[in-house]
């Protein structure tokens, strides 16, 4: 018997065709690369494959800050990840007294070797800010931990490809991660920039209040339509039954020399139930689809409330990006100024300090 998960996903990802189709999504989207910089802050990007960043959004409170001023979206990759860099000094959240800083980068594209190509180049731009700041800092690809990395396992699925899927599902109502698992890198990129679009996204802060909300009306609906979902099940399985026994009936009828009204009566019967069992079958998707429905609106109402919410917080993240700036003001100009001096002097060890990344 099918799984509500099956059923589930089909019914996103009937939705998710006629999204796709509706949004004519350029057939040069299905190379673009998902990118996850983990400083801390914590920041995703979608980039095409001429390297330009093509989304961006927070994966954390200290990211949200981050980006709260500064806009990527436009720039080529290694103005971008410049960027991110240069601010999250300023910020405070890259201490330019740090013996060292690791950056932690993922990369996940449609193509495999064009994931790993733009992973390298994204470990390459982090190497090459720092370098011109003159400060030991490099790219890694990023370690999980062990319990991530079992999850993925039992998934199938890569550690970069679980996290994608997970970003999705936070942003996509109705997506369960058990769907987003099914779906390919674009359909996954595509729901991120469709939320961002949207503007469907929630504060950080109230991330976790929104989740628990929206697990709330699931936990609600969802074993509605698995008790509808089971009955349409056996419905199905009922209707194949019926259909076979009216094919062996039309073959015995065409096959009798005798007693044909009987089987003609049976077949009429057969062929009762058959329509009586279609018109059950179209209630019971129905009253699924109603279900679905009523479950997108009142988690759309919830959303909108966070919403609201989460732009109240975006005003005071607003002040926090300038207290933290000026904070740092007088240590970051002072570093920047000996940038030359710093950067000639430790090139070679800062050199030396890239290459030995794991």
């Amino acid at each position: 018997m099918k799984t509500m998960k099956w059923f589930m996903s089909l019914l996103f990802v009937a939705g998710l065709a006629l999204f796709l189709s509706s949004c004519a999504l350029d057939v040069s989207a299905q190379d673009d690369t998902y990118v996850t910089l983990d400083i801390n802050p914590s920041v995703e990007l979608i980039v095409n494959r001429r390297e330009v960043v093509v989304y961006a959004n927070p994966l954390n409170e200290d990211g949200e800050v981050l980006l709260a001023e500064i806009d990527v979206i436009g720039l080529d990759l290694d103005e971008a990840i410049d960027l991110i860099i240069q601010t999250a000094i300023e910020l405070g959240y890259i201490d330019i007294d740090a013996e060292e800083t690791i950056v932690s980068v993922t990369a996940v594209a449609n193509d495999p070797e064009l994931g790993d190509k733009i992973r390298d180049r994204v470990k390459e731009h982090v190497n090459e800010a720092f370098m011109n700041r003159g400060m030991k800092g490099r790219g890694e690809d990023k370690g999980f931990t062990p319990e991530f990395l079992a999850e993925a396992e039992s998934y199938g699925v890569t550690p970069g490809f679980l996290r994608l899927a997970q970003s999705a599902v936070i942003v996509s109502d109705g997506l369960l991660l058990e769907d987003a698992l099914l779906l390919t890198v674009d359909e996954l990129q595509a729901i991120l920039k469709t939320a961002r679009e949207e503007m469907h996204d929630v504060a950080q802060a109230l991330r976790d209040e929104f989740l628990a909300a929206r697990q709330a009306l699931y936990d609600e609906y969802f074993p509605q339509i698995e008790t509808l979902k089971v009955d349409l099940a056996l419905a199905e399985d009922n209707l194949v039954t019926l259909n076979e026994s009216l094919t062996a009936k039309i073959a015995e009828l065409e096959a009798a020399t005798e007693g044909t009204e009987a089987i003609q009566a049976e077949i009429d019967l057969l062929e009762a139930d058959i329509l009586a069992l279609e018109t059950n079958i179209q209630s019971l998707i129905d009253q699924i689809q109603v279900l679905r429905e009523a479950l997108l609106a009142e988690v759309e109402v919830i959303r909108d409330q966070f919403h609201e919410q989460s732009a109240a917080i975006r005003e005071q993240i607003g002040q926090l990006v300038q207290t933290r700036r000026n904070q740092h003001h007088q240590d970051v100009e002072d570093f920047m100024n000996q940038m030359q001096q710093r950067r000639d002097q430790m090139h070679d060890e800062i050199e030396e300090f890239q290459n030995r990344r794991p």
